[in-house]
């Protein structure tokens, strides 16, 4: 592992005194889990991290593409809770709230477009969760809500993870942009209040570069100043690490504070970078991380940390 010798451009020096980014940006339903599928395809046919797993994960990402569009509408949040959230700074679409059916409904979408293209192992689990009555997968996408992966079903979090972010997307992009606030608490998702699976230097923001932590559920992207720990807030502690004759375009984002890290992926070396599926094709930079005394901040509801 290589430890990156950088100096932290302060947002406001690389706006040279442009206005402030956009808070947040949802995430594009016409196409956001299709792009995610192509990234998968580049990613294997590159021979990076394990391509059959990338192939699969492939797979899935189209399989949740066409569940979100055959998602059912979702019924709006009533106004009293819009303007309950907007003015004590809470996600709209938080995950506290009880877990209706229609994630369900994405779920058996994705089992069946997969049953007939999947290796035999992950054909048994797909009839597994077909054979799942309503409240045992319910418990399960609790638990990988709330990130209680020691009570989890590993071989099933993969594909109950894949219909919660078809449901999420599905409420976000509905909504629009403008049911959203800024959160005073910026280390959360301002739509669903879940936790950033990575952090993002973007080549399509008003100022090329402009970093955005991306939501693990709804794919929703906010803001976040440059050189700011994404877990305690603490600025000018973070150290930038990666594997040696990886590229520069995957790295970790690490708090000498806290001892949290998160992964950095930058637009400007390479466009196509995706946040899931970049990160599950740089699962050896999680290992270097660990032997370097850091702990994974951010998690991955296409992976259960420990099963590989």
């Amino acid at each position: 592992m290589a430890r990156a010798p950088i100096r932290i451009v302060t947002q406001e020096e690389i706006a040279g005194g442009l206005k402030e980014p956009p808070a947040f940006r949802l995430a594009k339903a016409v196409s956001v889990f299709a792009d995610r599928a192509s990234r998968f395809e580049v990613l294997a046919a590159q021979g990076a991290g394990e391509p059959a797993f990338l192939q699969l994960m492939a797979k899935l990402a189209h399989a949740q593409q066409s569940a979100l569009q055959a998602h059912a509408m979702p019924p709006p949040p009533a106004a009293q809770h819009l303007e309950r959230c907007a003015r004590h700074g809470l996600p709209p679409l938080g995950t506290d709230a009880p877990l209706g059916g229609a994630w369900r409904d994405g779920l058996k979408h994705i089992t069946d477009a997969l049953r007939a293209d999947v290796p035999p192992t992950v054909r048994q689990t797909l009839v597994l969760l077909d054979n799942m009555n309503a409240a045992a997968l319910d418990t399960q996408a609790s638990r990988l809500l709330s990130l209680d992966y020691p009570a989890l079903d590993a071989p099933l979090a993969p594909f109950i993870g894949a219909a919660l972010q078809v449901h999420w997307v599905k409420c976000a992009t509905t909504l629009g942009e403008s049911a959203f606030k800024k959160l005073d608490v910026p280390t959360v998702c301002p739509v669903c209040g879940s936790p950033p699976l990575a952090s993002v230097l973007h080549i399509d923001a008003p100022v090329p570069g402009t970093r955005y932590l991306h939501c693990v559920l709804c794919a929703s992207a906010w803001h976040m100043v440059r050189g700011t720990c994404s877990q305690c807030e603490m600025q000018d502690k973070l150290a930038y690490y990666h594997v040696e004759g990886g590229g520069e375009a995957v790295r970790g984002e690490a708090c000498d504070e806290c001892k949290g890290y998160i992964k950095s992926f930058n637009q400007e070396k390479d466009p196509q970078v995706d946040p899931v599926a970049d990160d599950l094709a740089s699962l050896s930079l999680d290992i270097l991380m660990d032997e370097s005394g850091y702990q994974r901040a951010s998690p991955n509801f296409l992976f259960v940390p420990g099963q590989g």
